[in-house]
């Protein structure tokens, strides 16, 4: 199930900058969130056999864990599993650069990069402090 908080907000936003991204980089940043989410999305599968419910908002997509239980280890893994995804592909973007570069390919390098990195960082809701405080106690 996909839950959205301020729509309109989201659904304007979206349209805006689709509408006004001629380098594609809106487009790019995008498939990089959903590979990101993907990678959550599989490790919560694996946990629990079931799907997740994703909530989209102006402030990005998230996984609403509600009222599920998980051991630390496995929520340590479910909270990694997302920046794994970026890492590698931005791996393979890589491996790809080297055989026929473009500047599309560099931009998904860079840009799993960034989503997966900033994604690590130990704070607030993002995924650094959950592998954190599952994984050292934080």
């Amino acid at each position: 199930m996909i839950r959205l908080r301020q729509p309109e907000v989201l659904l304007l936003g979206l349209w805006f900058g689709l509408m006004h991204d001629p380098l594609g980089i809106l487009r790019i940043s995008l498939l990089c969130s959903l590979l990101h989410e993907s990678g959550h999305i599989a490790a919560w599968v694996i946990f629990t056999g079931t799907l997740p419910v994703l909530e989209l908002s102006p402030g990005g997509i998230g996984l609403c864990l509600g009222n599920a239980r998980l051991s630390p280890c496995k929520e340590g893994v479910l909270a990694a599993a997302g920046p794994s995804v970026n890492l590698i592909a931005a791996g393979a973007a890589y491996l790809w650069m080297q055989q026929s570069a473009s500047y599309w390919g560099w931009f998904f390098l860079g840009t799993n990069l960034l989503v997966g990195g900033f994604n690590l960082l130990p704070v607030g809701p993002l995924d650094g402090k959950r592998i954190w405080n599952n994984f050292f106690g934080g």
